[in-house]
Order: C-alpha cells, then sequence, then structure tokens
C-alpha cells in the first residue's frame, strides 16, 4: 500500500545518506587537522623546514607504477619504464591488506608517537570497513540492499585515507588537493598507499645521507682545529 511504499522511500533515503554523513564528518575532521598544522607551523619555535622548500611532486605518480605496464603494452613496447616488482607486489599487497601500509604511513608520520591510539583505532576501523564493504558487496547479489551499506563502508575508508594523504602531502610540501586525494584514497586506493610509502621512504633516506654528511663535516672540523691547535 501506500504507507509501504513511503517507509521503503524514507528507509532508502536514509541509507543512500549514510555515506555523505560519513563523508561530511570526516571532511570536519580533515579541516580540523588542517587547522591544527596550520597552527603549529606558525609558531615561530617549532617551524617546520619542509614550509621553507618548494613545492614538490610524487616519486610516484598515482597512475604510474603497475600502470606503466598498460602503457607499455598500449604503446607496443615504446614506454620507457616498466613498472619494478616493488611496484607489483606493493600493488598486489596494498589491494588485499591496505590497512598494513596505512598503519606503517601513520606510525612513519607520527614519529614522537604522540598520536599511537588514534592511528590505531583507525587502522582497525580502516580494516573492519575494507573487509566490510568486500562481503557487503557479495551479499548484494542476494538483496541489493546490502549494496548501499557496502558503499558506506567504501566512501568510509575513502575518508580516511583521504586525510592521511592530505596529512602527508602538507608534511612533504607536496602539491595537490582534496579532490585529488579522494579520487586516489578511493578508487585508487592501492596506489595511494604505495605512494605514499614510497615517498615517505624516500625522504627518509634523505635526511639520513644529510645528517650523516652533517656529522662527517663536524668531525672533518673538529680534527682539523685539533690539528691546528
Amino acid at each position: 500500500g501506500g504507507n509501504d511504499a513511503l517507509g521503503a522511500l524514507q528507509t532508502a533515503s536514509i541509507v543512500f545518506g549514510l555515506p555523505f554523513n560519513f563523508l561530511i564528518f570526516f571532511m570536519c575532521w580533515s579541516i580540523q587537522r588542517l587547522c591544527a598544522t596550520l597552527d603549529e607551523h606558525n609558531n615561530e619555535d617549532n617551524l617546520d623546514p619542509k614550509l621553507l622548500l618548494p613545492k614538490k611532486t610524487w616519486q610516484m605518480p598515482v597512475f604510474g607504477g603497475i600502470f606503466n605496464l598498460i602503457e607499455f603494452i598500449v604503446s607496443f613496447g615504446r614506454a620507457i619504464e616498466l613498472p619494478s616488482s616493488r611496484h607489483i607486489l606493493g600493488f598486489l599487497k596494498n589491494l588485499v591488506l591496505p590497512f598494513i601500509a596505512l598503519y606503517s604511513i601513520y606510525s612513519t608520520v607520527d614519529l614522537k608517537c604522540k598520536h599511537t591510539k588514534v592511528n590505531a583505532l583507525l587502522t582497525g576501523a580502516y580494516a573492519l570497513c575494507h573487509f566490510g564493504w568486500i562481503a557487503l558487496f557479495i551479499c548484494g547479489t542476494i538483496n541489493h540492499g546490502f549494496v548501499a551499506f557496502g558503499w558506506s563502508a567504501f566512501f568510509l575508508n575513502a575518508c580516511i585515507l583521504t586525510s592521511l594523504r592530505t596529512d602527508v602531502r602538507g608534511k612533504l610540501g607536496i602539491g595537490g588537493n582534496f579532490v585529488g586525494d579522494f579520487v586516489a584514497g578511493s578508487f585508487l586506493y592501492p596506489q595511494a598507499l604505495l605512494q605514499m610509502e614510497l615517498q615517505l621512504a624516500e625522504d627518509n633516506n634523505h635526511e639520513v645521507e644529510y645528517v650523516e654528511e652533517k656529522d662527517e663535516i663536524e668531525l672533518a672540523d673538529s680534527l682539523l682545529n685539533e690539528h691546528q691547535a
């Protein structure tokens, strides 16, 4: 009857509106994190030197890595760079078990371990939603109502990864925008995770090399001063 149709319409409106509620919530949370980061950077006693550097780009583009194989095939072998084993294995690992890379990135970014519990909670939520949306989409073959909840879990994961990618970009001084972060964090999540892993590893290697070079210079100056004395 009319009441049943109206009730079904109301239920459908609530279910399909649920993903957007999660999106709005994490947008607000991301804005709060952004304001806190800017406030921290405005503190002259705790200025991040990366803010003084020019904007960088990702070491591996989000459409690079394993996607270079497609370019290689389409161009009949004219592509210059083929994906390495690290690109292929990293993509497959992040496709099946993305929460492992997620927690690793959280730990790398949070060097002072100020947000260990929050990072663990977000990683657990991501893992739960990851297996949840897969199961719900499979159940959608039985009842289409499950698909709506599957999209909710999928976009919740996208919001978590979008917030992390925005934070990583800000810390490393890499240009970009929220839309690009959301697209990478949703439908290209294995690539987005691998991209952040590679970029953080490269930046850490550069920092280690810089520290070692600085120590060598200080040691040489010390030896020179002792010799002159």
